[in-house]
C-alpha cells in the first residue's frame, strides 16, 4: 500500500475496533508502520492526530446512541469505548457543549464524522505551490547556534500553532534581533520548528545564528543544532498560509525526491524525533504576503 492507502485503511481499523481499548502503536502496527511515524503521517493527510480522530469518532458513536437509543448512560460509556462515565461525561460536554443528559433531551443535529469530504477536501496542489517544487536545491549545513525566543505548541489543542503569532509579535516590538551580539547572518531570523514528539507537541522558536554564545542578553534562549542535509524552497508567505505547503511536501514531492526526513531512523529509539529543525529563513524586510523567503527541510538521501 502507498502510504495515503495505510492511513485510509487505518481509520476503517479504527471505525471497527473503537470500542476497544486501542494505542496508537496497535493502528500502526495494522498498517506496518512506525507508530511516530504514523502518528505523523496521520496528522499530514487527516488533519487530526490519532488519538483526537479516535476520541472523535468514540464521541460521534456516543451521540447517535443518545439520539437513537434509551441505553444508560454508563452503558453507553462502556460500549463506545471508555473507560468511565466520568470521563466519557467530561469528554463529551467539551466536544459538543452539552451534557449528555441534556443531549439526549434536546436531540440536536450531528455532523458527520469523520466528514464526508475527509479524503476529498485537500485539494490538488495548486499551480504556484507546485512551481515552488521546480527548483529545489540541496545544501549542507553544519551544527550551529542560535539566540532567541521558544514558545511550545500543541497540534491536539483548540489553540494549536496560534502562540507562534505572538512570539512573532513580541520579537518585532521589542526588536529583540538587534539586540543580540556577534550574529552569523545579521539580516536573517529563522522561525524554527524542532522536537516534535508522539503526543504532538513541539516548540517553536523565531531566533537569529549566531557565531559565539558570549553576552547574549539575558532572558533569551540558547540551542544547538546538529549538522545536516536540507533541501531549500523559495516560498511566499501567502502559499505558506493557505497550510498545504507540508502536506505538499510530505505527500508529494519528498516520496519521489530520493531523499527521506532526516530523522526517519530515529523515531523508533528517541521519544523526540526529529532533532534538526525545519527551518523558515525570513531575510530582513521580508513581511508581506508577497515576500520571497527560503524553507529549509532537514532531509538525508535514500
Amino acid at each position: 500500500m502507498d502510504i495515503e492507502q495505510c492511513i485510509y485503511e487505518s481509520t476503517l481499523y479504527i471505525h471497527s475496533m473503537y470500542a476497544e481499548p486501542i494505542t496508537v502503536i496497535d493502528i500502526a502496527a495494522r498498517v506496518y508502520l512506525s507508530p511516530s511515524y504514523f502518528s505523523f503521517m496521520f496528522r499530514t493527510f487527516t488533519g487530526y492526530t490519532v488519538k483526537h480522530y479516535l476520541n472523535r469518532y468514540r464521541l460521534y458513536c456516543v451521540a447517535l446512541d443518545l439520539r437513537d437509543s434509551r441505553k444508560p448512560l454508563v452503558e453507553i460509556a462502556y460500549v463506545n469505548g471508555f473507560s468511565s462515565q466520568q470521563a466519557f461525561t467530561r469528554s463529551f460536554s467539551q466536544m459538543y457543549g452539552i451534557a449528555p443528559a441534556q443531549f439526549r433531551l434536546q436531540r440536536p443535529s450531528i455532523s458527520p464524522f469523520p466528514p464526508e469530504n475527509l479524503w476529498t477536501k485537500w485539494r490538488k496542489p495548486s499551480m504556484e505551490l507546485m512551481n515552488c517544487f521546480e527548483n529545489v536545491r540541496f545544501m549542507r549545513k553544519g551544527a550551529f547556534y542560535v539566540v532567541g525566543m521558544e514558545v511550545d505548541i500543541h497540534y491536539n489543542s483548540e489553540d494549536g500553532t496560534a502562540p507562534i503569532a505572538g512570539l512573532w509579535d513580541m520579537w518585532n516590538t521589542k526588536s529583540l534581533g538587534q539586540t543580540i551580539p556577534d550574529q552569523k547572518m545579521p539580516g536573517i531570523t529563522y522561525g524554527m520548528t524542532h522536537s516534535e514528539t508522539d503526543d504532538n507537541t513541539a516548540k517553536y522558536m523565531v531566533c537569529v545564528e549566531v557565531n559565539t554564545l558570549d553576552n547574549f542578553p539575558v532572558g533569551l534562549m540558547v540551542r544547538k543544532f546538529e549538522a545536516s542535509d536540507y533541501a531549500v524552497v523559495d516560498i511566499t508567505l501567502e502559499i505558506l498560509w493557505t497550510g498545504e505547503f507540508w502536506r505538499t511536501f510530505y505527500t508529494t514531492w519528498l516520496p519521489g525526491s530520493g531523499y527521506t526526513l532526516h530523522d526517519s531512523q530515529l523515531r523508533e529509539a528517541f521519544p523526540t524525533f526529529n532533532k534538526h529543525p525545519d527551518i523558515e529563513v525570513y531575510p530582513e524586510g521580508s513581511e508581506g504576503e508577497h515576500s520571497i523567503f527560503q524553507i529549509y527541510a532537514p532531509v538525508v538521501k535514500k
